[in-house]
């Protein structure tokens, strides 16, 4: 008996753990969508949570962007996110304006190859009215038992449209491809180092490859979370500098279920986990 209500509970964890990845304890990217600093992943926020996040980034030695960002969910498989943001270029270059964009999640963990698939576009204004789409992939790697958090993968190809114009350069339309990892320091997750790097993304000569690396701070059972690390945007300059994320998600499950000791799982279409003391349901 005992055996077999260990199993149960192994199983309702791996249950809490996969619905989680889903959902957007995730941090949002420097343009508003749930995923990694510099691009999206193929995660959408909870159902019925709205995630805030106020992101600062140098773009370069003489450049710097001001971010505050929000994303919801729509119907059970849409994302929409949008924000405010300024650019401040020294010499006197100043641009703000609005961001938005949208996503579609296409499949779950559920499904046979345990990758979850997702597409999407949006707009910033502020960063050089920079158009760009993407898809993307998301799944875990390495085995999830006791409650420890695997490292989660992102595979993505991306198209940007940038205009120079007003630096006398003209547009940039380029593709790219992109990889990155959230790989937990601590057992529950609630430390982890986050990475990227991405093909270049604009078209002129000289250009160097965007990447990000950072540490994300995201206490259990909280809605809070906070990012700080190196980041190449890539599009203004050739520099490594200092980005930083600071967020919270209102509303929704706010509670983590990585660690969770989990007794009863019950499968449904959403993608939420509720804590309630020591029980935890899934719904995957």
């Amino acid at each position: 008996m005992k055996t077999l209500q260990k199993a149960l509970q192994g199983a309702a964890v791996v249950a809490a753990v996969v619905a989680s990845a889903s959902v957007a304890k995730a941090d949002l990217t420097l343009q508003g969508a749930v995923g990694l600093p510099l691009n999206p992943t193929a995660q959408i926020p909870e159902q019925g949570a709205v995630r805030v996040q106020g992101n600062y980034t140098e773009l370069g030695s003489s450049s710097k962007l001001y971010g505050l960002y929000a994303a919801g969910r729509v119907a059970d498989n849409i994302e929409v996110n949008g924000g405010i943001e300024k650019l401040d270029v020294s010499g006197g270059y100043k641009r703000s304006g609005v961001a938005f964009g949208g996503k579609y999640l296409f499949t779950r963990e559920s499904d046979p190859a345990g990758v979850r698939l997702a597409a999407g576009a949006g707009y910033s204004r502020a960063q050089l009215n920079n158009t760009y789409g993407y898809v993307v992939a998301s799944k875990y790697f390495g085995a999830i038992a006791n409650g420890r958090v695997p490292i989660t993968g992102h595979l993505g190809l991306r198209y940007d449209r940038f205009d120079y114009g007003l630096f006398g350069a003209g547009r940039s339309n380029k593709l790219s491809v992109y990889a990155g990892a959230e790989v937990p320091v601590t057992r529950n997750g609630n430390l982890a180092v986050v990475g990227e790097l991405q093909s270049k993304v604009v078209k002129f000569s000289g250009a160097s490859a965007p990447y990000s690396l950072s540490v994300r701070y995201r206490p259990q059972n909280q809605g809070f979370s906070a990012s700080v690390g190196l980041m190449r945007r890539g599009i203004l300059s050739n520099d490594s500098r200092v980005f930083a994320q600071l967020g919270y998600t209102f509303g929704g499950s706010v509670a983590e279920s990585e660690g969770a000791v989990a007794t009863t799982a019950t499968p449904s279409p959403s993608d939420t986990t509720t804590t309630t003391s020591s029980t935890t349901t899934a719904t995957p």
